[in-house]
């Protein structure tokens, strides 16, 4: 009902319209009874109309009416006309604490004066039974008389609760303002919907204390997540670091107020008044910072001493509190959020889900923005986040036991930050999946998709295989995790042609040798951490008690639902700390992507087919075929045959298909693929027919291109070396690169007189061009990042993707032995894989690109402590 001057709610006649909040208007009014002037609040109708609510209302508002105190607003009436509720209170002149903080902190006198009296108010109502649960700037006025406080027990309506999934949900969700107006002042063990008591009020009080004195409110954050994290694990600055005059005393007062842990803060508001009266008359003598005076010797000596005290006793409370704080977090629920402008990367060959610390202060995750993958380094205490610089399409971050150090795979290398100096390279590891780091300096990773699990030492050296692959079962073993002696390890183990066999599955090694055994079968990764496994069946997190040497005890229990997996990689997203943080990705995995014709301008121009897992495509020389890499994990050849929209399988027994190229003529298909843990190249016809073996042993050669004239493919191996293939006679494999530098994805220019490809020599990828002639005469073509490079039909322009993930064209004008390299014109965006080729160029000048479509970043969730939240 709108209420307008004049008009009457009872006895009490409505002057003009104060103001509004959450808990309704409030009007200036008049009771015609006693005439005298008095203040309305009406209440909203969804809370009016509520019969609990108007129970509880009338119930607490007749507590409240007996509160005589002169620092409370007195509530006179309760009322009721029609469908509205209203409440009578006194009329109050001056302003509220809120709209006096708009113009800076009050001086520290104000401080303690008001503070006092605000901690009167509250001690009168706790002894009332009373718990007031919504303290804050804007439920305190300041008047002539001193501070006095509003809305006493009416707050209770706009409590936290705690979803059955653990998350946290504020009810009821208004403007974004309102709700971190409200949070600012909340105590942790009110966000997470446990009854308020007096030392709820506690913690609010000091809250406001700080803000009084600073001008800056205790906890901030730009959104409500990264609020309620600062709330719940964070310390506020220092008030000396702001207000450099800060009595000791006072900020000891202040912290204490602010504790995590309930026990640990005031346990009576009375107290922090006395606190406050006292620290306000002492001066100096209580550690204020105050102009020097003149005193006398004996009161110097008394102000050292209670100097010295309250340090003493700050330092004991800062202990303290520093254990409230990681009591209060044990069992707290919160989104995280990626740095702004980018997106996690959690899933597929670019995955860095983050990965926490063990001593659960730090974590690291891979992160997209601006065209730019790289980790990114995230302090957990304040949520800030910062890339680490070197770490360029990092991908499976994993840390040191001591947290300084962190492993990651990069540029075909296992390499190590300490996240501060430039990364040092280990070993190779062209198509990692997975590494750990133990005590004793030991790394365990998988190079490649197709390995067994090695073993390096963290300072560099040469890798030693420590598992062996089952040909019979297994065609990869990945994801390693070191259990609690350091020596005992688990690995998860698949096969590529039966992706849900039932010998894939986690399985126990030792760095001391002999047979591995089988744990459990799984489709995904599992990590060991405080004597217990973590594992997930399809999306629900377990773990499981067991022993340093891998026995598993008792029955596993969940611990989270709806954890990201990737099935692409065997992988769920998840991470734990040896301090109970859990950290998980949520959502679901799609790796589908669109086959789509471009324009030299970027305009689209069709697609081939339905979106589907394709890997990398390469269109025949007459560009009426297509070579298509289907399916993840279990990789296929598919050649489609685009003027008659057809496709078909090359059918091969028990072999993962890696990628091909098409002969000169268009007949027949050079493809790599992986069978028994041998890396091979074979050939095949089109029109049908069984395979020729061509190479094997080889290092997993991937074939990239093929000389135009028909005689030798040019590949890329494990070491990301360039390699040199016969087609006929006799001739041997030649490597072609030392791999001091990964060098890989080469291409022909059409004549076959020149070799561009990608390499890594200058700390980063950028693209070059060698002679096919003097192997070892090159020119760089890219100057700030560049990768995978392909020839116009012509061999004019050389095309490759920026670190902003545009197609780029490079004029080249071949002088005889020598180039002249043009300008570099940017041409459109491309959004794909970073470890595939996203594009091929047709005859006529098209693009066809596997183009993946935009994808929003994976959900990421924190669990302060997952034993108590599993008990829940």
């Amino acid at each position: 009902m709108d209420r307008s001057t004049g008009s009457r709610l009872g006895p009490y006649e409505l002057v003009s319209r104060i103001g509004a909040g959450g808990m309704g208007e409030v009007f200036k009014a008049r009771d015609t009874r006693l005439d005298r002037p008095v203040a309305i609040k009406i209440l909203p109708a969804d809370l009016a109309q509520n019969v609990q609510f108007r129970l509880r209302f009338e119930r607490e508002a007749k507590a409240i009416s007996q509160l005589n105190h002169p620092n409370i607003c007195t509530l006179h009436d309760v009322g009721q006309e029609g469908d509205e509720s209203y409440l009578v209170m006194e009329l109050l002149e001056g302003e509220s604490l809120a709209e006096r903080l708009e113009r800076g902190p009050l001086p520290l006198s104000e401080v303690f004066r008001y503070g006092a009296q605000i901690a009167e108010a509250l001690d009168r109502a706790h002894r009332a039974g009373i718990v007031h649960r919504d303290l804050k700037p804007g439920n305190i006025m300041i008047t002539r008389s001193g501070a006095k406080l509003l809305d006493f027990g009416l707050a209770k309506s706009a409590q936290v609760d705690v979803a059955a999934d653990g998350a946290t949900q504020h009810k009821p969700l208004t403007q974004e303002g309102t709700i971190l107006g409200t949070f600012q002042y909340m105590a942790p063990e009110q966000l997470e919907g446990e009854e308020a008591d007096a030392r709820t009020d506690i913690f609010a009080l000091g809250a406001v204390l700080y803000e009084m004195a600073t001008g800056v409110r205790a906890f901030q954050g730009s959104t409500k997540t990264s609020l309620i994290a600062a709330i719940v694990s964070q310390d506020p600055k220092p008030l000396a670091s702001i207000q450099p005059l800060t009595p000791p005393g006072f900020e000891h007062t202040v912290n204490r107020c602010m504790s995590k842990h309930p026990d640990d803060r005031w346990q009576s508001a009375h107290d922090i008044a006395e606190q406050l009266r006292w620290i306000g008359e002492a001066g100096s003598q209580a550690g204020v910072a105050a102009p020097l005076v003149a005193r006398k010797r004996s009161r110097e000596r008394l102000a050292w001493s209670l100097a010295a005290l309250f340090a003493l006793t700050a330092a004991l409370a800062g202990w303290l509190y520093a254990q409230a704080s990681r009591d209060a977090r044990r069992d707290f629920v919160w989104d995280v959020m990626p740095p702004q402008e980018t997106r996690f990367n959690a899933v597929g060959d670019e995955a860095g889900a983050i990965v926490v610390s063990p001593d659960g202060t730090k974590a690291v995750f891979s992160a997209t923005g601006a065209g730019t993958t790289q980790l990114w380094l995230r302090t957990t205490a304040t949520g800030e986040s910062k890339p680490i610089a070197g770490t360029q399409n990092g991908s499976y971050p994993f840390w040191s036991p001591d947290s300084r150090n962190v492993g990651f795979f990069a540029l075909g290398q296992l390499q190590r930050t300490d996240t501060i100096s430039a990364p040092q390279k280990i070993c190779p590891a062209p198509s990692a999946r997975g590494g750990a780091w133990s005590a004793d300096g030991t790394i365990l990773f998988a190079p490649d998709t197709s390995n067994a699990i090695h073993r390096v030492a963290a300072n560099g050296g040469t890798p030693q295989i420590v598992t062996k692959l089952d040909i019979a079962k297994h065609t990869t073993h990945r994801w390693p995790a070191f259990l609690g002696d350091g020596k005992h390890f688990v690995y998860f183990a698949a096969n590529h042609q039966d992706a849900s066999g039932r010998d894939n599955g986690i399985y126990l090694g030792s760095l001391e040798g002999g047979d591995a055994r089988l744990l459990m079968t799984s489709a995904s990764n599992a990590f060991y951490v405080d004597g217990h496994l973590f594992f997930t069946r399809g999306s629900t997190l377990m773990a499981q008690p067991i022993s340093d040497a891998g026995q598993l005890r008792g029955e596993p229990i969940v611990v989270a639902n709806n954890v990201l997996f990737d099935s692409g990689i065997w992988r769920s997203a998840f991470t734990v700390s040896e301090e109970g943080l859990l950290v998980y990705h949520t959502g679901q995995v799609t790796m589908l992507s669109a086959l789509t014709w471009y324009d030299r301008s970027g305009k689209i121009l069709g697609v081939v087919g339905e979106p589907g897992s394709y890997w990398d495509h390469k269109l025949s020389p007459d560009g009426e075929k297509l070579i298509l890499p289907v399916g993840d994990p279990h990789r296929q050849i598919w050649v489609a045959d685009l003027k008659r929209n057809t496709r078909g399988r090359f059918a091969i027994d028990n072999a993962w298909a890696g990628t091909g190229v098409f002969s000169p003529d268009s007949s027949t298909v050079y493809f790599d693929a992986s069978r028994e843990g041998t890396g091979q190249v074979l050939a095949r016809r089109v029109t049908g027919g069984g395979e020729t073996v061509i190479a094997e042993n080889t290092e997993f050669p991937v074939v990239r291109t093929i000389a135009p004239d028909g005689s030798h493919l040019l590949a890329d191996d494990r070491r990301g070396r360039i390699v040199r293939i016969p087609l006929h006679g006799s001739g041997r494999v030649e490597i072609l690169t030392d791999g001091s530098s990964a060098e890989v994805f080469p291409t022909y220019s059409p004549d076959g007189t020149w070799i561009a490809y990608m390499s890594d020599q200058n700390g980063r990828f950028e693209i070059f061009v060698r002679s096919a002639a003097k192997f070892d005469e090159k020119w760089q073509i890219s100057s700030s990042g560049g990768t995978h490079p392909r020839w116009s039909p012509d061999g004019r322009e050389l095309y490759y993707i920026d670190t902003a993930s545009r197609l780029n064209a490079v004029a080249i004008e071949p002088a005889g032995a020598d180039l002249t390299i043009g300008v570099t014109t940017p041409l459109f965006p491309i959004t794909g894989r970073p470890l595939i080729h996203p594009f091929d160029v047709a005859p006529d000048g098209r693009f066809l690109v596997n183009a993946l479509p935009e994808v929003e970043s994976p959900n990421a969730v924190a669990i302060s402590n997952w034993r108590r939240k599993a008990r829940k």
